[in-house]
């Protein structure tokens, strides 16, 4: 139940937000609810997140296997942050946000693979190309996390812990 509940979530305030270009909050909460809640709900929850995104917006994918490449990234990288015991709200941003700027070379990767470019004649090129064209919207959604995360990080996941503790008992909790 609180992984649909946590891959609803991711998808309403990807709603909400979907009139900015490239500011998002999916990669905040993706990151909190792996962090509070292990890998066992904030991945499943991620993977929620992709297939509710393919059945809105179709199966495309030139789009979706970025998704499912990326999100889960960041689960994963959310759950190796909470192993190592990082608790600095900065230094949990700014090692998210390094996993969010891989974002637009490995999408755009994916949109040159998808598409049958990889391996034509002068595809690096134009690889880069596509990638530099797209580099204001990239820089957005790096800045964006690394300011949403330096600021929400800390209080999101006080919150969420004592809802574990109050819902699941302390004992059962983190």
């Amino acid at each position: 139940m609180l992984i649909a509940l946590f891959g609803a979530s991711l998808n309403a305030v990807k709603f909400c937000l979907m009139y900015i270009p490239n500011v998002e909050a999916v990669t905040l909460l993706i990151t909190v609810y792996t962090y509070c809640f292990g890998i066992g709900v904030g991945l499943p929850a991620t993977l929620v997140f992709c297939v509710i995104e393919g059945l809105l917006f179709g199966f495309n994918p030139s789009w979706l296997v970025a998704y499912f490449i990326h999100w889960p990234c960041v689960a994963i990288a959310a759950f190796l942050i909470k192993k190592l015991k990082i608790k600095h709200s900065v230094l949990v941003a700014v090692i998210i946000g390094a996993v969010t700027a891989l974002f637009g070379l490995q999408s755009t990767f994916i949109y040159f693979l998808t598409g049958g470019a990889v391996g034509k004649d002068g595809w690096v090129s134009a690889y880069w190309a596509m990638y530099i064209s797209g580099w204001a919207f990239y820089v957005t959604q790096v800045v964006c996390n690394l300011i949403l995360i330096s600021v929400a990080f800390t209080p999101l996941t006080k919150l969420l812990n004592r809802l574990g503790r109050s819902y699941f008992g302390a004992e059962n909790f983190n």
